[in-house]
């Protein structure tokens, strides 16, 4: 697969766990992106956004807290691999400390490991919430980084010179194209290789990969390229309860996830070969559909099926769940990196199919004949009759059908109708919005005498 990553300058904000980093980044971005709590460790995974600062474009990325335990568990050790990597690729790194808790063991740390790897640095101190507090950051030289630039992240205080010293350290970005980029947005239940995927496709180990369940928690945005053209892939949070049963922490993922579905252009559900379909996988279904989404099922996990049926397993998920039946099911295996191109080559092909108008002639004369071969509801004399078509919208495609009476053209008429559509233009993946339009008749009125 030919991917190539963006050459936007990334900017990491970087330290020890609880320093107020998240905080930092959502004051930066100017929007709540990054989970923040009082909690250390809720972040895991490196959260990119790209912005502007004095006018120049770079990503801004949220790390993980840098911490120097040496017995650290295995999402630990992911989330330092994470910040490593976000270290050693950035233009320049923003060091966090707190300036009202002054050195500890976990800031040398952090500072050693910028000198080792040489990249440029900007130090900050943080909660510097009165002027007060500006003066409190003398003991901080022993870094040597020279002194701490003061701010309160929580407060926003000295956030504007933050930027303008940020800004005037900060390289200007090569030129890249304008050109919208596709977003997909890989979903799913916990442990389905969601991240594994998103690794797959970008060629290296861009986010956190664990069999914990909960181990994603923001939902992780990465750019880059594919065969000429532009895409955003976004690693989203496993959804395994509903949200009124979540925690905190559990409710913003879920609820960051739900966001990175109703922004993308097309949703990639994630299911394990092993289990097959769960409700789970219906709800996060009947999610995307209902933000009408274009929409693809990615089977993943079936390096580990031995003698695999896809026939059967096609056959038992129409009979378990038929609203899938116009949705693109694909079999893939994350861990030997197999059908990620195909994941992409249809995500291109839906894209492309949501932001296309049907030729009205042609898609006119398919409805005219549905009418006539098959009849709609009547209501006494009256006829369900087709007066006009209207195809006015993409993103999705929307069809608008200029009828007589619209009570005489049931639900499961319209699901005809669209699924022929689906047939004649190829539109598997591809949500379509039908409506018929037409004033329906009092059926009780009298009338005058």
């Amino acid at each position: 697969m030919d991917i190539v990553q963006y050459s936007v300058p990334e900017v990491s904000i970087v330290g020890r766990p609880n320093v107020g980093k998240s905080t930092l980044f959502n004051r930066i971005v100017g929007r709540r992106m990054a989970i923040v709590d009082d909690r250390p460790g809720v972040t895991r995974d490196s959260l990119a956004a790209e912005c502007r600062i004095q006018g120049k474009r770079c990503h801004i990325v949220d790390t993980g807290g840098l911490s120097s335990i040496n017995r650290k568990s295995e999402i630990e050790e992911g989330v330092d691999r994470q910040i490593l990597a976000s270290m050693k690729r950035s233009a320049l790194c923003l060091f966090v400390v707190d300036l009202q808790a002054g050195v500890v063991p976990e800031d040398r740390h952090v500072a050693e490991t910028l000198r080792r790897i040489g990249v440029e640095v900007l130090l900050i101190g943080n909660k510097a919430d009165g002027p007060n507090h500006d003066d409190m950051g003398s003991e901080f030289y022993e870094l040597a980084f020279g002194a701490p630039f003061p701010v309160s992240a929580l407060h926003g205080r000295n956030i504007l010179d933050l930027l303008e010293a940020v800004g005037a350290r900060m390289p200007e970005a090569a030129d890249t194209s304008e050109e919208e980029s596709i977003r997909v947005a890989i979903v799913g239940r916990p442990n389905v290789g969601k991240s594994s995927i998103t690794n797959a496709v970008l060629g290296q180990e861009r986010c956190i990969v664990s069999s914990v369940p909960g181990t994603t928690r923001d939902s992780i945005a990465c750019d880059f390229s594919w065969d000429g053209i532009p895409f955003t892939i976004i690693d989203t949070a496993g959804q395994r309860r509903r949200r009124s049963k979540a925690d905190d922490i559990e409710y913003y993922s879920i609820a960051r996830a739900r966001s990175a579905i109703k922004r993308s252009n097309v949703c990639v559900l994630v299911i394990d070969a092993e289990m097959g379909l769960t409700e789970g996988d219906k709800r996060i279904a009947s999610a995307i559909q209902e933000f009408d989404r274009g929409f693809l099922i990615a089977v993943n996990k079936m390096d580990l099926i031995k003698d695999p049926s896809t026939e059967n397993f096609i056959k038992n998920l129409l009979v378990d769940a038929p609203f899938l039946r116009n949705t693109p099911l694909l079999f893939v295996s994350a861990m030997l990196r197999e059908g990620m191109e195909m994941i992409l080559k249809n995500a291109v092909d839906i894209h492309d199919r949501m932001f296309t108008l049907l030729p009205i002639d042609l898609l006119s004369n398919l409805i005219y004949d549905i009418r006539a071969m098959f009849s709609p509801r009547s209501q006494g004399r009256m006829i369900g009759e087709i007066k006009g078509v209207i195809h006015d919208k993409v993103d999705p495609p929307r069809i608008v059908l200029q009828v007589n009476d619209s009570d005489l053209f049931p639900p499961d008429y319209m699901r005809l109708i669209e699924n022929r559509i689906r047939v004649a233009f190829n539109l598997a993946g591809v949500p379509i919005q039908l409506e018929a339009i037409g004033k329906p008749k009092d059926k009780n009125k009298k009338g005058k005498k």
